[in-house]
């Protein structure tokens, strides 16, 4: 079999997705919220659009005293939190290129257009930098995650698409069932808890993804991988004296991710998907 039909998602790439998380380490009050989405309109020019997201939070008695009093009114909404977007050039409703989404939990950074690992955390960081200013030295960071989408397409006659040359027979991430001729759609899941020291304590937990799936009738492998670390201690003032302590955990999983990645798959796709590039 020729791997000349296997499509990465980005030609040069699989990637398909990025997205970066911060989860605070105590949820955000109204004021600090406002504070984000004042904050959030100096990024106006990548984040054209912006959202309210609302909660609700409803009451319920067991009182049987109280059955026949008349009942309270619902609870009215409440801020949650925002979403900022950048929509897609392409014209399919609903679609972002990239994403913010703000919660009283945390922050996640979505990016569809990944092209290197420098210009990704470039981004971030600048975008964090703008978003989190007002409560960097109040609101600790519990934990951070990256997560990674990757995606190939096999264009050609399905029963041509060889498993055995496109991921490792010998990978620890796949079982043996997969390879084997007949079997139409899996899904395969494996993770695993880290302890690291350096630079500060903390747990990571790493989780790899791997499906065959059926795309308008042609077959699709999609690579999840997710690593998430949870500190010790709450980190605070990310944006400058703990900034480089975040910047060397999330190199730290990107290089972990490459691992995965080459783990799971053979040598002529990790060269098709430029895998061991320098930046990739």
């Amino acid at each position: 079999m020729s791997l000349e039909h296997l499509q990465p998602f980005a030609g040069q790439h699989a990637i398909q997705s990025a997205a970066f998380s911060a989860d605070f380490s105590s949820e955000l009050n109204l004021q600090e919220v406002e504070q984000l989405k004042t904050a959030a309109s100096g990024l106006k020019a990548d984040f054209p659009n912006i959202v309210d997201q609302f909660r609700t939070t409803l009451s319920f008695s067991v009182n049987p005293a109280e059955q026949n009093q008349s009942a309270p009114p619902p609870g009215a909404p409440s801020i949650g939190g925002f979403v900022l977007s950048r929509p897609s050039a392409e014209a399919v409703p609903g679609a972002n290129l990239r994403q913010v989404l703000v919660s009283l939990k945390n922050v996640i950074i979505i990016i569809n257009d990944y092209t290197r690992w420098a210009k990704f955390t470039a981004d971030i960081e600048r975008y964090l930098g703008v978003l989190l200013k007002p409560i960097n030295a109040q609101k600790g960071v519990a934990s951070i995650g990256l997560q990674f989408t990757d995606a190939f397409t096999w264009n050609a006659d399905p029963e041509d698409l060889n498993l055995a040359e496109v991921f490792s027979i010998n990978t620890d991430y796949l079982v043996p069932s997969v390879f084997k001729r007949g079997v139409a759609l899996w899904h395969s899941h494996h993770g695993y808890l880290l302890e690291q020291t350096n630079p500060v304590a903390f747990q990571q937990i790493e989780n790899i993804n791997v499906s065959h799936n059926l795309v308008n009738g042609n077959p699709q492998l999609q690579i999840l991988t997710s690593h998430k670390a949870t500190f010790r201690k709450p980190l605070y003032k990310v944006l400058d004296s703990n900034k480089e302590k975040i910047s060397q955990i999330m190199d730290g999983m990107h290089r972990g991710n490459k691992t995965m990645l080459a783990d799971l798959l053979t040598a002529e796709v990790q060269n098709k998907i430029n895998l061991n590039s320098l930046g990739g």
